[in-house]
Protein backbone atom coordinates (compact mmCIF):
# COMPACT_ATOMS: atom_id res chain seq x y z
CA UNK A 1 0.00 0.00 0.00
CA UNK A 2 2.78 2.50 -1.35
CA UNK A 3 3.40 4.38 -4.07
CA UNK A 4 6.92 4.19 -5.22
CA UNK A 5 8.69 6.71 -7.28
CA UNK A 6 11.03 5.75 -10.09
CA UNK A 7 13.53 8.39 -10.94
CA UNK A 8 15.79 6.62 -13.64
CA UNK A 9 15.58 6.24 -17.15
CA UNK A 10 15.22 2.26 -16.97
CA UNK A 11 12.05 0.99 -15.98
CA UNK A 12 11.53 -1.40 -12.62
CA UNK A 13 10.24 -4.93 -13.17
CA UNK A 14 10.22 -7.39 -10.66
CA UNK A 15 8.54 -10.09 -8.69
CA UNK A 16 7.24 -10.98 -5.16
CA UNK A 17 9.07 -13.36 -3.78
CA UNK A 18 9.73 -16.10 -2.79
CA UNK A 19 5.81 -17.13 -3.32
CA UNK A 20 5.74 -19.50 -6.11
CA UNK A 21 2.89 -18.18 -8.09
CA UNK A 22 3.27 -17.16 -11.65
CA UNK A 23 -0.07 -15.04 -11.86
CA UNK A 24 1.26 -13.21 -8.79
CA UNK A 25 4.48 -12.44 -10.14
CA UNK A 26 3.65 -10.96 -13.13
CA UNK A 27 3.65 -7.00 -14.33
CA UNK A 28 4.70 -5.70 -10.75
CA UNK A 29 6.23 -2.29 -12.79
CA UNK A 30 6.84 0.96 -12.14
CA UNK A 31 7.55 2.89 -15.56
CA UNK A 32 10.68 4.51 -16.24
CA UNK A 33 11.35 8.25 -15.65
CA UNK A 34 10.69 9.11 -19.43
CA UNK A 35 11.53 12.78 -19.15
CA UNK A 36 15.34 12.30 -18.27
CA UNK A 37 18.03 10.14 -20.29
CA UNK A 38 20.77 7.83 -18.64
CA UNK A 39 23.16 10.63 -18.40
CA UNK A 40 21.26 14.13 -18.18
CA UNK A 41 18.14 15.43 -16.56
CA UNK A 42 16.33 18.69 -17.56
CA UNK A 43 13.92 20.86 -16.26
CA UNK A 44 10.21 20.63 -17.33
CA UNK A 45 9.15 23.84 -15.62
CA UNK A 46 8.26 27.22 -17.73
CA UNK A 47 11.36 29.74 -16.81
CA UNK A 48 11.51 32.41 -14.84
CA UNK A 49 11.62 30.59 -11.97
CA UNK A 50 9.96 31.52 -8.65
CA UNK A 51 12.58 30.26 -6.10
CA UNK A 52 11.85 32.90 -3.03
CA UNK A 53 10.37 31.38 0.54
CA UNK A 54 10.29 27.63 1.44
CA UNK A 55 8.35 24.65 -0.32
CA UNK A 56 5.13 22.99 0.86
CA UNK A 57 7.31 21.12 3.59
CA UNK A 58 9.21 24.22 4.86
CA UNK A 59 12.84 23.46 3.06
CA UNK A 60 14.36 26.26 1.46
CA UNK A 61 14.11 26.26 -2.13
CA UNK A 62 17.39 27.77 -2.73
CA UNK A 63 18.66 24.03 -2.25
CA UNK A 64 19.19 21.89 -5.44
CA UNK A 65 19.45 18.22 -4.09
CA UNK A 66 21.37 15.57 -5.90
CA UNK A 67 21.91 12.27 -5.28
CA UNK A 68 25.47 10.49 -6.97
CA UNK A 69 26.72 7.11 -6.96
CA UNK A 70 29.95 5.57 -8.71
CA UNK A 71 31.06 2.84 -7.28
CA UNK A 72 30.86 -1.02 -8.72
CA UNK A 73 27.51 -1.63 -7.11
CA UNK A 74 25.78 1.19 -6.52
CA UNK A 75 24.78 0.82 -3.01
CA UNK A 76 26.88 3.69 -1.75
CA UNK A 77 25.17 7.43 -2.25
CA UNK A 78 26.45 10.82 -1.50
CA UNK A 79 24.57 14.31 -1.59
CA UNK A 80 25.60 17.33 -2.99
CA UNK A 81 23.10 20.31 -2.09
CA UNK A 82 23.62 23.42 -4.33
CA UNK A 83 22.54 27.04 -3.78
CA UNK A 84 20.59 27.96 -7.05
CA UNK A 85 19.02 31.23 -5.64
CA UNK A 86 21.74 33.22 -4.29
CA UNK A 87 23.31 35.87 -6.70
CA UNK A 88 20.39 35.76 -8.87
CA UNK A 89 18.80 39.35 -9.41
CA UNK A 90 15.31 38.30 -8.54
CA UNK A 91 14.58 35.07 -5.96
CA UNK A 92 11.05 35.27 -7.39
CA UNK A 93 12.06 35.09 -11.00
CA UNK A 94 15.34 33.61 -11.38
CA UNK A 95 16.51 33.20 -15.22
CA UNK A 96 17.89 29.59 -16.83
CA UNK A 97 21.20 31.55 -16.89
CA UNK A 98 21.27 31.92 -13.74
CA UNK A 99 20.67 28.65 -12.69
CA UNK A 100 23.25 27.53 -14.79
CA UNK A 101 25.70 29.58 -13.92
CA UNK A 102 24.78 29.08 -10.05
CA UNK A 103 25.26 25.35 -10.39
CA UNK A 104 28.88 25.28 -13.17
CA UNK A 105 30.47 27.65 -10.02
CA UNK A 106 29.66 25.24 -7.40
CA UNK A 107 33.13 23.05 -7.28
CA UNK A 108 31.33 20.46 -5.82
CA UNK A 109 29.04 20.00 -8.59
CA UNK A 110 31.63 21.01 -11.08
CA UNK A 111 33.14 18.16 -10.40
CA UNK A 112 30.38 15.46 -11.16
CA UNK A 113 28.40 17.29 -14.04
CA UNK A 114 28.28 20.17 -16.06
CA UNK A 115 25.10 22.34 -16.69
CA UNK A 116 23.97 23.91 -20.13
CA UNK A 117 21.12 25.99 -21.05
CA UNK A 118 19.11 23.74 -23.81
CA UNK A 119 16.02 24.88 -26.11
CA UNK A 120 13.58 22.26 -25.67
CA UNK A 121 10.29 21.41 -27.21
CA UNK A 122 7.12 20.94 -25.60
CA UNK A 123 4.10 18.24 -26.11
CA UNK A 124 2.10 20.93 -27.70
CA UNK A 125 4.80 21.85 -30.14
CA UNK A 126 5.92 25.06 -28.31
CA UNK A 127 9.42 25.87 -27.16
CA UNK A 128 10.94 26.17 -23.63
CA UNK A 129 14.38 27.22 -22.67
CA UNK A 130 15.68 24.42 -19.63
CA UNK A 131 17.95 23.60 -17.52
CA UNK A 132 20.27 20.30 -19.01
CA UNK A 133 22.40 18.90 -16.33
CA UNK A 134 25.03 16.67 -17.58
CA UNK A 135 27.23 14.06 -15.60
CA UNK A 136 30.52 14.14 -16.34
CA UNK A 137 31.56 10.26 -16.13
CA UNK A 138 29.83 7.49 -18.53
CA UNK A 139 26.85 6.18 -17.42
CA UNK A 140 27.71 2.74 -16.79
CA UNK A 141 30.12 3.94 -14.10
CA UNK A 142 28.10 6.72 -12.35
CA UNK A 143 24.34 7.16 -11.09
CA UNK A 144 22.22 10.45 -10.03
CA UNK A 145 18.77 11.58 -9.74
CA UNK A 146 17.56 15.12 -8.31
CA UNK A 147 16.06 14.55 -4.14
CA UNK A 148 12.55 15.47 -4.31
CA UNK A 149 11.64 19.35 -2.61
CA UNK A 150 13.10 22.10 -2.06
CA UNK A 151 14.70 23.61 -5.49
CA UNK A 152 13.14 20.85 -7.28
CA UNK A 153 9.72 21.45 -6.46
CA UNK A 154 10.06 24.71 -8.50
CA UNK A 155 12.77 23.65 -11.66
CA UNK A 156 10.78 20.12 -12.04
CA UNK A 157 13.47 17.66 -13.28
CA UNK A 158 11.42 15.25 -11.97
CA UNK A 159 8.19 15.88 -13.42
CA UNK A 160 8.28 12.89 -15.53
CA UNK A 161 9.68 9.73 -13.25
CA UNK A 162 7.51 6.97 -12.77
CA UNK A 163 5.43 6.58 -10.03
CA UNK A 164 3.13 3.10 -9.39
CA UNK A 165 1.25 1.85 -6.49
CA UNK A 166 2.44 -1.51 -5.09
CA UNK A 167 2.55 -3.84 -2.25
CA UNK A 168 4.52 -2.97 0.76
CA UNK A 169 6.50 -5.68 -0.21
CA UNK A 170 8.50 -3.82 -2.86
CA UNK A 171 9.57 -1.45 -0.10
CA UNK A 172 12.70 -3.58 0.43
CA UNK A 173 13.31 -2.22 -3.42
CA UNK A 174 14.29 1.06 -2.45
CA UNK A 175 17.26 3.17 -2.49
CA UNK A 176 17.10 3.77 1.22
CA UNK A 177 16.94 0.13 1.63
CA UNK A 178 19.42 -1.49 -0.36
CA UNK A 179 21.89 -2.42 2.27
CA UNK A 180 18.93 -3.87 4.10
CA UNK A 181 17.84 -6.45 2.24
CA UNK A 182 20.86 -8.81 0.23
CA UNK A 183 18.12 -8.93 -2.61
CA UNK A 184 17.46 -5.28 -3.05
CA UNK A 185 17.47 -3.63 -5.90
CA UNK A 186 18.15 -0.08 -4.80
CA UNK A 187 15.98 1.31 -7.43
CA UNK A 188 12.90 3.13 -6.09
CA UNK A 189 11.76 5.64 -3.73
CA UNK A 190 8.85 5.45 -1.16
CA UNK A 191 6.61 8.42 -1.41
CA UNK A 192 5.07 9.25 2.00
CA UNK A 193 1.60 10.90 1.43
CA UNK A 194 1.70 12.33 4.79
CA UNK A 195 4.36 14.78 3.26
CA UNK A 196 2.74 17.57 1.01
CA UNK A 197 6.03 16.90 -1.11
CA UNK A 198 5.93 13.74 -1.85
CA UNK A 199 1.75 14.27 -2.38
CA UNK A 200 1.80 16.99 -5.06
CA UNK A 201 5.18 14.42 -6.70
CA UNK A 202 1.72 11.59 -6.40
CA UNK A 203 -1.15 13.71 -7.71
CA UNK A 204 0.87 15.64 -10.44
CA UNK A 205 2.06 12.58 -12.11
CA UNK A 206 2.83 12.80 -15.76
CA UNK A 207 3.30 10.38 -18.89
CA UNK A 208 5.66 10.95 -21.86
CA UNK A 209 2.87 13.45 -23.47
CA UNK A 210 2.07 15.37 -20.51
CA UNK A 211 -1.09 13.48 -19.32
CA UNK A 212 -2.30 12.81 -16.12
CA UNK A 213 -1.81 9.65 -14.53
CA UNK A 214 -4.68 10.23 -12.64
CA UNK A 215 -3.28 9.06 -8.95
CA UNK A 216 -4.48 10.84 -5.58
CA UNK A 217 -2.36 10.84 -2.84
CA UNK A 218 -5.34 10.38 -0.93
CA UNK A 219 -6.57 7.26 -2.10
CA UNK A 220 -3.73 4.49 -1.14
CA UNK A 221 -4.94 0.79 -1.62
CA UNK A 222 -4.04 -1.86 0.85
CA UNK A 223 -2.22 -4.52 -0.51
CA UNK A 224 -4.80 -6.76 -0.64
CA UNK A 225 -6.50 -4.98 -2.99
CA UNK A 226 -3.24 -4.25 -5.36
CA UNK A 227 -3.40 -8.14 -5.95
CA UNK A 228 -6.69 -7.49 -7.88
CA UNK A 229 -7.60 -11.31 -7.54
CA UNK A 230 -4.58 -12.79 -9.40
CA UNK A 231 -2.90 -14.87 -6.46
CA UNK A 232 -4.37 -17.83 -5.08
CA UNK A 233 -2.07 -18.04 -2.66
CA UNK A 234 -4.41 -15.21 -0.89
CA UNK A 235 -7.61 -16.15 -0.27
CA UNK A 236 -11.55 -14.90 1.07
CA UNK A 237 -14.27 -16.35 2.29
CA UNK A 238 -17.61 -15.11 2.76
CA UNK A 239 -19.87 -17.81 4.97
CA UNK A 240 -23.54 -17.97 4.39
CA UNK A 241 -24.52 -19.45 8.32
CA UNK A 242 -28.47 -20.87 8.91
CA UNK A 243 -30.46 -20.45 12.05
CA UNK A 244 -28.66 -23.81 13.18
CA UNK A 245 -25.34 -21.86 12.94
CA UNK A 246 -24.44 -24.34 9.85
CA UNK A 247 -22.67 -23.08 6.71
CA UNK A 248 -25.04 -23.09 4.01
CA UNK A 249 -22.61 -21.66 1.43
CA UNK A 250 -19.26 -20.13 0.99
CA UNK A 251 -17.89 -17.92 -1.57
CA UNK A 252 -13.95 -18.59 -2.33
CA UNK A 253 -12.40 -15.99 -4.21
CA UNK A 254 -8.30 -14.43 -4.45
CA UNK A 255 -8.06 -11.71 -2.48
CA UNK A 256 -8.75 -7.79 -4.32
CA UNK A 257 -10.89 -9.50 -6.81
CA UNK A 258 -14.04 -7.59 -8.12
CA UNK A 259 -17.19 -7.71 -9.37
CA UNK A 260 -18.12 -9.60 -11.95
CA UNK A 261 -14.33 -11.79 -11.33
CA UNK A 262 -14.89 -15.52 -11.24
CA UNK A 263 -15.22 -17.83 -8.07
CA UNK A 264 -15.99 -20.52 -6.82
CA UNK A 265 -19.06 -21.59 -4.47
CA UNK A 266 -19.50 -24.14 -2.45
CA UNK A 267 -23.08 -25.38 -1.24
CA UNK A 268 -23.74 -27.66 1.87
CA UNK A 269 -26.90 -29.51 2.39
CA UNK A 270 -28.15 -31.02 5.51
CA UNK A 271 -30.70 -33.68 6.83
CA UNK A 272 -33.03 -32.53 9.17
CA UNK A 273 -31.28 -30.72 12.47
CA UNK A 274 -27.79 -32.69 11.81
CA UNK A 275 -24.65 -30.39 12.27
CA UNK A 276 -22.59 -32.18 9.33
CA UNK A 277 -23.46 -31.49 5.38
CA UNK A 278 -25.03 -34.96 3.81
CA UNK A 279 -24.45 -33.39 0.37
CA UNK A 280 -21.20 -30.55 -0.94
CA UNK A 281 -21.42 -28.90 -4.60
CA UNK A 282 -18.65 -26.79 -5.95
CA UNK A 283 -19.34 -24.67 -9.03
CA UNK A 284 -18.33 -21.28 -10.42
CA UNK A 285 -19.52 -18.20 -9.72
CA UNK A 286 -19.17 -14.67 -11.01
CA UNK A 287 -19.11 -12.35 -7.85
CA UNK A 288 -21.53 -9.44 -6.99
CA UNK A 289 -21.36 -6.74 -4.71
CA UNK A 290 -22.59 -8.36 -1.68
CA UNK A 291 -20.17 -11.61 -2.35
CA UNK A 292 -17.20 -8.74 -1.73
CA UNK A 293 -15.55 -9.03 2.07
CA UNK A 294 -12.96 -6.71 3.50
CA UNK A 295 -10.28 -7.55 6.26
Amino acid sequence: MTYFQNVFADEFNSAIGPIGDRQLNQGWKCPPNTGRGRDLVITWATPTFDLSGNDSDGNSKANLTIRVSNNDGQDLWGELVVDVRTGADSASAVTVAEVVSLLNADTNFSGWFTAESKEVKNSNGTSREAVLIRQIQQHERMKFYIVNGGAEEVLRFNERSGIAELPTWFDRHTIANRKNFTDSLGFLIALNTANNVDAAVIDNAKDNNDKSLGFSSGTVQADWQLLKGRSDNFLFTKNTVDGSDRVTETILYPAGAKVGDLAKKTSYSYTSDNIHPDQVTEEPYVLTSGDLVTP
